[in-house]
């Protein structure tokens, strides 16, 4: 290629980024604190969605980390694990748990392409439905303990430890477990 053609090249190249480039209508942290400026949403015929597939490490296998600092896995095997929830006594519960079955939403291509989605997100299998309690019990960050807390969940999305109490809210359901916590 010749020097006249990559001057050429070149210039369409920045032609095209500065056609592209948008000034900012505000400043780098209007989208912080107790009123952020946020961007007004973008509609469209077809929504645009980032779909990250799940997996898990694979054997063997460890993310890097920084000198001086260990990864291990905590606890593996769990049921679509959702949410986790670190008590004060270092106990953490984590929801196994999955979107509710929904047989009307069935037909269509809505619901074709819904399944896919699910289906790459690991959401498509049986829901557990349950709170598991995970415990730690030589420090060795490795949950040596592990037994259901709260079973037949159908969808839970949220927890709290307030006065001696695990509340939980699910999709069917709001609970309150006394725990002596």
């Amino acid at each position: 290629m010749s020097a006249h053609h990559r001057r050429l090249l070149l210039g369409v190249f920045a032609a095209t980024l500065a056609a592209c480039a948008t000034a900012s209508r505000s400043s780098g942290t209007a989208g912080y604190g107790p009123r952020p400026e946020l961007p007004a949403a973008e509609k469209g015929p077809i929504p645009v969605i980032n779909v990250v597939k799940a997996k898990g490490w694979p054997q063997g296998v460890k993310p890097a980390s920084a000198p001086g600092v260990a990864v291990t896995a905590f606890a593996t095997g769990l049921d679509h694990p959702r949410w986790l929830y670190v008590l004060p006594n270092g106990d953490v519960l984590v929801a196994e748990t999955n979107a509710p079955e929904r047989p009307a939403d069935g037909k269509g291509l809505k619901a074709s392409i819904t399944r896919q989605v699910m289906k790459q997100t690991g959401g498509s299998v049986p829901s557990a439905n349950r709170i598991t309690l995970l415990r730690d019990a030589d420090g060795d960050g490795v949950a040596e303990l592990r037994t259901p807390f709260l079973q037949g969940l159908s969808s839970f999305y949220r927890g709290s430890a307030r006065h001696s109490a695990w509340h939980c809210s699910a999709i069917t359901s709001t609970s309150r477990t006394p725990t002596g916590w």
